[in-house]
């Protein structure tokens, strides 16, 4: 509650006074939009994402200060730490909306082109106030102003763990663009589709990590050390949930995909392959949750966990019931080594209870789904597991209608779980463009040519005490009994919570501490990476 009253005292130091702009209110409003995602108060959060990037516009600290990089005149400029924050804080700011935009271009506000600063470099550096050059967003490439001969091994060192973490931003946003118009995409068995193109940049990504930030004893020892390790571990869930969510095409009815492909009979070995690199790749987010878990609650603190924590739930669960036969001696064997995995990814959940509201109701419904299932127990639920396990049957029948929607709009696209969405459902006077499609339009002008169409959730939610126009940041404004009952009747088998998340800093000082570079010497994995299989 304390937390809750400087966050209304800060917001409204800004509304207040919108027409005075500076660094330390972008900093705050930062802080203020992770405290509302941690708080579920979406509808704060969504507004002030877009508060944020006119503010960076307006301070145009995506460009360099000027071009003097390495400070060689201290009297033009701020000074090294002060550059190299600015340098962070836009960078944060750029995160925050490509993940609130979640891969619809109508909900980004930032292009990549328009980021002309270097990547934040090492956390070493920056602590001790070295000035140093470091890549741009574009790997093999730095700003064009500096002077002298370059190359990447030189500038490689200078960069830590915040910029590996940013390259993978785009590649994330490409894969989510994709997934949302599988309609115009190529078949992804073939040799140059987007799939495939997208496929081996997420690998040559991961392959790119230096030693220093692979998840090994090494790494993680290092970074507990210097409060760094929850950083790590959403470095490499971020690589994994990237993968499950371009990987889900092998699970169309998981994830009621628009416009999913028809594998022909010759293409059931990649489909088979889809599957698995999905469920391999559910299990090892599993497995690193689960040892950052075991070094305390605070290592899971990164808001995106949550969401990320309950899909490798769901895949597993999905995996060993629908796409295995449950019968099969293989299966069985697989399951009993899964279990620990689904047990472990529960109880993850209940320690970030205390961190985030949504992680309370994710666990509840990753109980729920592990109990349905039948998993570890002589009868599994392969044939009775609906699209949507947990809805009580109330709601109305026209908002599942399948067809296009008249009306385009971010609904149609993201999970409920989204920013955007949960925004949507806590605005009572709503324009509501998914009326037309299943209430007004008759039914002969709903086309039913695409059967995995993504519904929209029906009925705003209901709003806690939200405080009259003052634009403050209410406490609890959706309680956990209305999140629950919304992740009850609304997610299921039908969504993939984490196209939208927001990363936030982990035990350090300033804003996304994603920073390293610290030498460590090459070590045996301890992570046991499952094998993808080689596509044909």
């Amino acid at each position: 509650m304390a937390g809750s009253e400087w966050a209304k005292i800060a917001q409204r130091l800004i509304l207040e006074a919108l027409d005075s702009i500076t660094i330390e209110k972008l900093m705050a409003s930062v802080l203020l939009h992770d405290y509302a995602v941690r708080m579920g108060n979406f509808a704060n959060a969504f507004m002030l994402s877009g508060l944020i990037t006119r503010m960076t516009q307006a301070l145009q600290i995506n460009l360099e200060y000027n071009t003097d990089i390495l400070c060689q005149n201290n009297d033009i400029g701020p000074s090294v730490t002060a550059r190299e924050s600015r340098r962070r804080l836009m960078w944060s700011c750029y995160i925050m909306d490509a993940l609130v935009g979640s891969g619809v271009d109508q909900l980004t506000l930032v292009d990549e082109k328009d980021m002309k600063i270097q990547l934040p470099c090492n956390e070493r550096n920056f602590i001790q106030q070295i000035p140093c050059l470091t890549e741009t967003l574009e790997p093999g490439n730095w700003l064009k102003f500096i002077p002298g001969e370059l190359d990447s091994e030189t500038l490689m060192p200078n960069m830590g763990m915040m910029a590996y973490f940013i390259r993978h931003i785009p590649i994330r946003k490409r894969v989510l663009r994709y997934i949302k118009h599988l309609d115009e995409a190529m078949v992804p068995w073939a040799e140059e589709s987007e799939f495939a193109i997208l496929d081996r940049d997420c690998r040559a990504w991961y392959e790119s990590l230096p030693a220093s930030l692979q998840f090994t004893p090494n790494a993680i020892y290092i970074r507990k050390d210097s409060s760094q390790l929850g950083a790590l571990c959403v470095l490499h869930c971020a690589h994994y949930q990237t993968i499950c969510d371009l990987y889900r095409l092998g699970a169309p009815a998981l994830y009621k995909l628009r416009a999913a492909f028809d594998f022909p009979p010759e293409q059931r070995g990649f489909l088979r392959h889809l599957q698995e690199v999905l469920f391999d790749a559910a299990r090892a987010l599993a497995t690193i949750i689960g040892e950052i878990a075991h070094h305390g609650a605070r290592m899971l603190a990164d808001s995106w966990l949550p969401t990320i924590t309950y899909d490798s739930c769901r895949i597993m669960v999905y995996h060993l019931t629908q796409i295995l036969d449950p019968r099969a001696e293989e299966t069985k064997i697989l399951t009993t080594q899964t279990l620990p995995l689904l047990k472990s990814n529960i109880d993850a959940l209940k320690l970030m209870g205390s961190l985030s509201v949504i992680a309370n109701s994710l666990c509840t419904a990753a109980e729920t789904m592990f109990d349905r299932s039948g998993i570890g127990s002589e009868v599994v639920a392969q044939n009775s597991i609906p699209d949507d396990p947990y809805s009580t049957g109330d709601e109305d029948a026209s908002e599942s209608l399948p067809g296009t929607p008249i009306q385009s709009a971010p609904d149609y696209v993201l999970n409920p779980l989204s920013i955007y969405r949960m925004a949507r459902k806590s605005i009572p006077e709503r324009h509501a463009p998914e009326k037309a499609a299943t209430s007004s339009a008759p039914n002969s002008a709903i086309p039913e040519s695409n059967p995995d169409l993504d519904c929209p959730a029906s009925g705003p939610l209901t709003q806690g005490p939200v405080g009259g126009g003052s634009g403050e940041l209410e406490f609890g404004q959706a309680s956990l009994e209305e999140l629950q009952s919304l992740f009850m009747s609304d997610l299921g088998w039908t969504w993939q919570p984490a196209d939208t998340a927001v990363g936030s800093g982990i035990e350090g000082a300033g804003l996304l501490p994603w920073a390293g570079g610290y030498s460590a010497t090459q070590a045996e994995p301890w992570l046991p990476i499952f094998p993808f299989p080689q596509q044909n």
